[in-house]
């Protein structure tokens, strides 16, 4: 299962409440967004995936890992994150 969001502020206590859900590994984490990018990627996101006609499988944010690739293709190629530089990927 895979799951997608925003949050503001800190997302440490975001990350601690979905590792005691199971979900343990945190592929990409951007922070200090400008106002608005995080919202409309998120949207993006899911109108894409209901596009490909994948359903999520909890709430609107958790769908299948077969959707990982388009999810990340998403946020590696939107103009707002291409701006920031080489991605990162998190170290627990």
């Amino acid at each position: 299962m895979v799951k997608f969001g925003i949050t503001s502020g800190d997302p440490r206590p975001r990350l601690r409440a979905h590792r005691r859900n199971g979900l343990d590994q945190v592929l990409r984490l951007f922070t200090g967004l400008p106002d608005g990018v995080a919202r409309a990627l998120e949207n993006n996101i899911i109108a894409a995936l209901r596009d490909a006609r994948e359903e999520p499988i909890q709430g609107r944010e958790y769908f299948s890992s077969r959707a990982l690739p388009l999810i990340l293709d998403l946020i590696d190629h939107h103009p707002a994150i291409r701006a920031l530089g080489p991605t990162v990927t998190p170290q627990d």
